[in-house]
């Protein structure tokens, strides 16, 4: 609350003259965005075949929530599940979510941690702030990336200092400070970074944010939604040698908060997630026989629980939960020919380490989240050959193994996963050459969680049910095949405009799937136990196009996506609706000014188990737009829900903000 009178002062007086956050001219770069895709190697966006999606920092400032939840809303087959009392983040891809289903990372550090209650089991702390870039890999078809992913990665990368100065700086600073109306929220964010002359450089960041209780369009306000969150980030970008880059970064998110009902328990909640991460890479300088990436990494993250209710000794106890996950990955890839057969040749292997503590001297939640400890380990190979310049094949194989063991029980197992990819251009040399078909069978391999096999003891009254462990849980496997097509194209409708677009479908059966089995006619109470149930069948299509011609900027996705537990022959909870969103926006003033619209339309969700509670559709309309009178000056304005529509998306548990409005003002000093 210290800055906020501060902040606020500043950002009334620049709304007079503001139009947005910050210039979107980079929209037009994301159609050529290369990054680290499904097989671990470096590739344009267009060039992945697979579901791929990505958001950079400039897709944050279109929306007022602050949260990884606005970044990801546009992307086909991603939702996230969110609890208002809470910042964590939980991500559905494809419908799977929760105990590592969906593998993300920061930094390649994975993110794995998860506390038992009415809420999704995974999630994470994360200032988007910090973001350069997000990467989202729908399906078991990134299986290289390491155990667990059967529905898919969302891989986070921070911010840096070689990106962030511009070519002729030796340092800068930037400070943006942004006020938004639905909570009073105010946020700084003072970055600064130096040169090392030819050998890097240095970058740090500092974040503070304020947000008081939200309200919903019905004007209902949400009962502890308000949170206090400062973090930091440091992050070291050294260039030892031609071709070797070394990033080190440290990065902390303090989140301060209150959870539970006015009228149920409460706790005061205070939450240090902390991510320490190292990746050296090398693209062997003219070899082409290596091009090597190691990475190590911990994260560790502390939840301290005060109860705020009830009389002692319950008033005022205190329960930790206390995650830590520590890691490498190394893979190198090399390119050679055999004949007219070129290769590009993957080995790689990775290992992670979750250390579950829990203490909680008055309750259960040592039981329910219970303390154990989980090691999860592999290797693959993977060759992608040119057959043709119409025909590539890729194959791979992966090999997973893991060891778990905690209240005097144990569990282990392993697995080899294929995955064997077709991609056909059968336009090469006309009009039509960046358009590319593609078919994938690709398995996927998810170990138990601590959780799933530990879990013990007795739901607290009235519903006195017991929790019973399950040692015998086997592993998850997913079979996922599915197509789908590409397409990059210039000069469409004018010179120099760009149009791409991405289009599949896909059928992922898992077997041996774990969900939770209630059993209302166990003695004394009834119990809960997490079971293999058999089978769960997902299947859906998605969609997704980009348009830019520089003065004008378009975006369309959608996705449908079902999900059943066959077994039971019902579906399955946690299928997200089908949605649509659209985006539509100009640029003008030689592209330093921009507005624009996104439209999000989602269904009714009814397809949902007995007892479980669905959610009506909805439609959303926000706005943006965006003044930068110089490199160094931007002002802002962006809009959600402006017509202040009352909805609540599937899995939350209360309705989400109303009508948003935030200011922005950023300014840049360098040299």
């Amino acid at each position: 609350m210290r800055y906020q009178s501060l902040l606020r002062t500043l950002l009334a007086g620049s709304a007079l003259v503001a139009f947005s956050t910050t210039t979107l001219a980079e929209e037009a770069t994301k159609l050529d965005l290369i990054t680290v895709f499904i097989a671990k190697v470096k590739q344009s966006l267009n060039d992945a075949l697979g579901g791929v999606s990505v958001a950079t920092k400039e897709d944050l400032d279109k929306t007022t929530s602050g949260k990884i939840s606005g970044v990801l809303a546009p992307m086909p087959g991603v939702s996230t599940s969110e609890n208002s009392d809470d910042p964590a983040t939980a991500i559905n891809v494809r419908g799977l979510q929760d105990f590592g289903r969906v593998a993300v990372t920061i930094d390649g550090a994975r993110q794995n941690f998860q506390r038992s209650g009415h809420n999704a089991n995974g999630m994470f702390y994360f200032e988007p702030e910090m973001m350069k870039q997000v990467t989202v890999t729908r399906g078991p078809v990134a299986n290289v990336y390491g155990s667990g992913a059967i529905g898919g990665v969302v891989s986070f990368e921070t911010i840096d200092a070689l990106s962030f100065l511009k070519a002729d700086e030796k340092i800068a600073v930037q400070e943006k400070l942004r006020y938004s109306t639905n909570g009073d929220g105010v946020l700084t964010s003072t970055t600064g970074a130096v040169r090392l002359g030819e050998y890097g450089g240095l970058l740090g960041n500092f974040i503070y944010r304020d947000i008081g209780d939200y309200k919903d369009g019905g004007d209902k306000t949400i009962f502890n939604s308000s949170r206090e969150i400062v973090a930091g980030l440091v992050k070291g970008t050294l260039t030892p040698g031609d071709g070797q880059v070394l990033n080190i970064s440290y990065l902390v998110n303090s989140d301060d908060f209150e959870s539970g009902t006015a009228t149920g328990t409460r706790y005061d909640n205070d939450v240090k997630a902390q991510t320490l991460a190292a990746k050296y890479e090398w693209d062997g300088n003219g070899n082409p026989l290596f091009n090597l990436t190691a990475s190590a990494y911990w994260t560790g993250t502390n939840q301290e629980q005060t109860r705020l209710t009830g009389s002692p000794p319950n008033l005022g106890s205190v329960r930790v939960f206390d995650i830590n996950t520590i890691g490498t990955d190394v893979f190198n890839t090399s390119k050679f020919s055999t004949g007219s057969i070129g290769h590009t040749l993957t080995l790689g292997g990775d290992i992670f380490q979750d250390k579950v503590e829990v203490t909680d001297t008055i309750g259960t939640a040592d039981l329910f989240t219970p303390t154990g400890k989980r090691v999860v380990g592999g290797a693959f190979i993977q060759d992608k050959l040119a057959l043709t310049a119409w025909l590539d094949l890729e194959g791979a194989l992966r090999f997973d193994t893991y060891n778990l063991e905690g209240g005097g029980v144990s569990s282990n197992g392993q697995r080899i996963s294929p995955k064997a990819t077709v991609a056909l251009k059968p336009f090469v040399g006309t009009a039509f050459s960046g358009v590319t078909f593609y078919g994938t069978y690709a398995e996927g391999y998810r170990a138990p969680a601590i959780t799933e096999t530990l879990i013990t003891g007795t739901h607290p009254a009235p519903a006195n049910f017991a929790f019973l462990p399950n040692p015998d849980l086997v592993p998850e496997v997913a079979h996922n095949i599915e197509g789908g097509i590409n397409g990059s194209f210039s000069n469409v409708l004018t010179s120099e405009d760009k149009l791409s677009f991405r289009a599949g479908i896909y059928r992922n059966e898992v077997s041996d799937y774990i969900g939770g089995v209630y059993n209302p006619f166990a003695l004394p109470a009834g119990s809960y136990q997490y079971q293999n149930i058999a089978n769960a069948l997902l299947w859906g299509a998605e969609f997704e196009a980009n348009y830019d011609a520089g003065w004008v900027f378009a975006g369309l996705s959608a996705s449908k996506v079902r999900g059943d537990d066959t077994t039971a022959d019902a579906p399955l909870a946690s299928i997200p609706a089908d949605k649509l969103v659209s985006t539509l926006g100009f640029r003008f003033l030689d592209e330093k000014a921009s507005v624009g619209a996104r439209w999000f339309a989602v269904a009714k969700q009814d397809r949902v188990p007995a007892g479980s509670v669905g959610s009506d559709a909805y439609n959303l309309v926000n706005l943006f737009a965006s003044y930068a009178p110089n490199d160094n000056l931007s002002f802002g304005i962006s809009a959600d829900n402006i017509f202040d529509t009352e909805y609540r998306t599937l899995l939350d548990a209360q309705n989400s903000p109303g009508r948003s409005i935030m200011f922005t003002v950023t300014s840049r000093f360098g040299g």
